[in-house]
């Protein structure tokens, strides 16, 4: 009988220890701490996304594109190397469905010189011309690309997020259906970091008061990395000796301030193809799920993204899920953009019809 208690108390002393290892963990996650040093941190599995919260209206699967036939950030102007219906139809073949065609804008500023200097090093045909004469012929021709059938296109400029401390050039911004803002890899040789984040989020809610479309901030987590990578080998330094400490983007409590900044707004997140590159170190892989899964629930809108320049990237099968599942960036997430866009143009045609204002 004694023999049977101790084995009672040693039962339910474990179940303790269990119930305190678990509360820890979770204690950990929810607050947006840093993992654990890597000598103590266990293997990282795939989380699930089933604790991402699924925006209204998206109950119905077939009414939601699939995260590979979204592309929302696909280069079609100055450095596209094909034509622009061979360029499209690329897409289309390896699933694409609805594109947001752009173009970066500060290539339209440079001096006819320049422009035919710099074509001729990087090997592009001169698509366009520069200065308002070429921005709205890009512009024209993504809006000629929407009587293709087997894709949808939106168009928009793609803006260096510089330009929201120097200040912005609006005439162009009013042709734009999208517009995102290039989140750069270096910042007085700093990388970019959640700090840099809710101030570009203040900052493009500013702009969006006054251009009332929807607006992307590029590829932050990967350009992150990117500049810390760079870094290290600059400096010698085996890649395999950097932590999660160090590529984590976010301190405690930033990712709580995004998610309260973005709550309501029409501003996105873009997981870019990048992150599939850097997902194959379970290093990096867990810094992005620290960073990006907790945003995700608490209910921060992404766009997926081919950020396409080449055609030797189009050549390469597109599969988000690959680490879209793990960061809880769901198809219900990211159709949410699409969604709006559709409504916006919806919208602008019915007042176009009656003669009233596009906005």
């Amino acid at each position: 009988m004694i023999g049977f208690r101790c084995a009672l108390r040693r039962c339910w002393f474990a179940g303790v220890v269990l119930a305190i290892v678990s509360l820890l963990a979770d204690g950990r996650a929810a607050t947006g701490a840093p993992p654990a040093a890597p000598s103590e941190r266990p293997a990282v599995a795939s989380p699930s996304a089933s604790t991402v919260p699924v925006p209204p209206g998206c109950g119905i699967d077939e009414a939601l594109f699939a995260l590979k036939e979204m592309d929302m950030h696909l280069h079609a102007g100055m450095e596209r190397q094909v034509p622009l219906s061979e360029w499209m139809s690329m897409a289309a073949a390896d699933g694409r469905k609805v594109i947001v065609l752009l173009d970066h804008l500060e290539l339209y500023r440079k001096t006819p010189e320049q422009y035919a200097q710099w074509a001729q090093e990087e090997g592009f045909e001169q698509w366009y011309r520069v200065g308002a004469e070429g921005r709205r012929a890009f512009m024209n021709d993504m809006a000629s690309v929407r009587e293709r059938g087997d894709v949808i296109t939106f168009r928009g400029w793609e803006i260096s997020e510089g330009e929201l401390d120097t200040g912005i050039e609006r005439e162009p911004m009013r042709m734009a259906e999208v517009i995102g803002w290039h989140i750069s890899p270096n910042h007085q040789g700093n990388p970019p970091d959640g700090q840099l984040l809710i101030r570009r989020i203040q900052q493009v809610a500013e702009v969006q008061n006054e251009f009332p479309v929807p607006m992307i901030l590029f590829h932050p987590f990967t350009m992150r990395l990117e500049h810390i990578q760079r870094k290290a080998r600059e400096a010698g330094r085996d890649l395999s000796t950097l932590t999660v400490e160090e590529y984590r983007f976010f301190q405690p409590g930033e990712q709580e301030r995004v998610a309260e900044l973005l709550r309501g707004k029409s501003i996105y997140v873009e997981v870019s193809r990048s992150t599939g590159g850097y997902w194959k170190d379970p290093i990096c892989r867990a810094a992005l799920i620290a960073d990006i899964k907790p945003l995700a629930e608490m209910g921060v809108q992404f766009t997926v993204s081919t950020d396409g320049h080449g055609v030797r990237g189009a050549q390469m099968p597109f599969e988000p899920r690959v680490y879209c599942d793990s960061l809880g960036v769901t198809p219900a997430n990211a159709n949410t953009m699409v969604r709006e866009l559709f409504a916006l143009r919806a919208r602008n045609a019915v007042n176009a019809a009656r003669g009233e204002s596009a906005h």
